[in-house]
């Protein structure tokens, strides 16, 4: 073959191979948009820039006679492309994966979030990213859109998106109605066609509600309720401080429904909104199968196993509302009931009345049953103190007859006072007598000692015979 036609053949060859790489990579970053194409034009660039001086520096080699397009040139090109741009290329790439672990909040000892974050920073350059979402407030806010769609013609699936949300957050992704995975611990990577649902709050929570009710004797009352529950943990896994069980967490997902007083029936009510309907609907049944005087009795009242009225209705309804959120991923920790309320101002006060009389004829049983003990109490101690009497009278009058003289009279007399006084200063005795009773005694003594005194004066006086 003659040196002209392969200078031709060359020159069109290569011509050819620039324009085919030229199209396949501006046809790679026309699926990613504006920032797709200038990505591809931004490679072209490097790519043209490495041939170019590729092919300058074997010109400059071989002498101003070579041909610009020959097989010497060509083969200059090639290594400049081999030498410039694969190296820039490279470093490219690996600036990328390596940024992205101070971009995403990513464990730099967990290899495969590592390469899923330099693989989304990566798609995200060429525009072939999937949509990326930040939590605001337990709602997930697209920030950054993305591909949708499985593919292009030059990407078959594009790269991974991203959900960032709070550590307390578990995040399930769909695709479609078919679950494929719970992300959580604040960041979660998404696959392809996966679409995130609404976070899910890992923490306690607490949702109140005022329920209106009708008693079983059709008054119409209302209370504050408070339910506290949390998505279940028991088979949670994972090293973060939230962990969870992805099949709860599903489970609780699937917990949707309308609830029973949404004001907007197209709008979806959420698993922990359905919790507190369920529960508003267990009060009201237990409600309806108890009287008004059983609800307002005070807590010192019990239905006959230790607990008030109140507090058996409260467990009640927490037993069966954790019953019907087992199935559904969600644990009960408590439900809480405020003041019972009577709506219909008059029913409140026909039932004042009815409940002042009651409580009227109460208070007269309680202090008949305390004027009765005390009336028990006061014959106990004068009982009592009527035996200290007769045993301290006893001794006494046995250690006079043991020393075998004649008592006087005034003294026997003397003696029983001494007794009234020992007994009337005792503390039971004290407590039970009045203050003037407390004083006979004093008075007794007052009186012996003087007809003592009448009596020797009498004695002095009779004549001598």
């Amino acid at each position: 073959m003659n040196e002209p036609l392969l200078s031709d053949l060359i020159r069109m060859g290569s011509i050819f191979a620039i324009l085919v790489a030229h199209a396949l990579v501006l046809l790679y970053g026309t699926d990613g948009g504006r920032r797709g194409r200038q990505s591809a034009v931004g490679y072209l660039f490097a790519l043209d820039w490495a041939l170019i001086m590729g092919v300058t520096t074997g010109r400059s080699v071989a002498g101003d006679g070579t041909p610009f397009w020959s097989l010497y040139t060509v083969g200059w090109g090639f290594l400049g492309v081999l030498l410039l741009f694969l190296p820039a290329w490279l470093l490219f790439q690996l600036g990328l994966r390596f940024s992205a672990i101070f971009l995403f909040p990513v464990m730099p000892t967990d290899q495969e979030q590592r390469g899923q974050a330099g693989r989304t920073l990566r798609a995200y350059a060429w525009g072939l990213n999937r949509p990326f979402y930040r939590e605001e407030d337990g709602d997930l806010q697209e920030v950054e859109g993305g591909r949708v769609k499985s593919g292009g013609l030059m990407s078959p699936e594009g790269g991974p998106g991203f959900v960032m949300t709070s550590s307390h957050y578990a995040i399930p992704l769909t695709v479609g109605t078919r679950d494929t995975q719970v992300g959580g611990n604040g960041l979660v990577f998404t696959g392809p066609l996966e679409r995130p649902r609404s976070p899910i709050d890992l923490r306690p929570q607490a949702r109140p509600k005022m329920v209106h009710a009708l008693t079983r004797d059709g008054i119409p009352v209302k209370m504050l309720m408070v339910a506290v529950f949390q998505v279940d943990r028991q088979g949670a896994t994972g090293d973060g401080l939230y962990p969870f069980d992805p099949q709860a967490v599903f489970a609780a997902v699937h917990a949707q429904g309308v609830g029973p007083e949404q004001e907007d029936e197209g709008e979806e009510p959420g698993w922990d909104q359905i919790v507190v309907d369920r529960a508003a609907d267990l009060l009201r049944a237990a409600v309806a199968r108890t009287l008004l005087d059983r609800l307002l009795e005070s807590d010192e009242e019990d239905d006959g196993d230790g607990k008030p009225p109140r507090e058996t209705l409260r467990a009640g309804v927490k037993q069966e509302l954790a019953e019907a959120m087992e199935p559904h991923g969600i644990h009960v920790l408590a439900v809480g009931l405020g003041n019972i309320e009577v709506e219909d101002e008059e029913v409140l006060k026909q039932r004042a009345g009815s409940w002042k009389a009651g409580w009227e004829q109460r208070r007269l049983e309680k202090e008949g049953k305390g004027d009765a003990e005390a009336i028990r109490l006061i014959e106990e101690a004068r009982v009592d103190a009527q035996r200290q009497m007769i045993a301290a009278i006893s001794e006494a009058l046995q250690q006079l007859k043991e020393t075998g003289t004649p008592v006087p009279a005034h003294l026997i007399a003397l003696r029983f006072i001494d007794v009234l006084e020992d007994v009337a200063a005792s503390q039971p005795v004290q407590e039970l007598l009045p203050e003037t009773a407390q004083d006979i005694p004093a008075q007794l003594r007052l009186l012996v000692e003087q007809a003592t005194l009448a009596e020797g004066d009498e004695e002095t006086e009779k004549p001598e015979h």
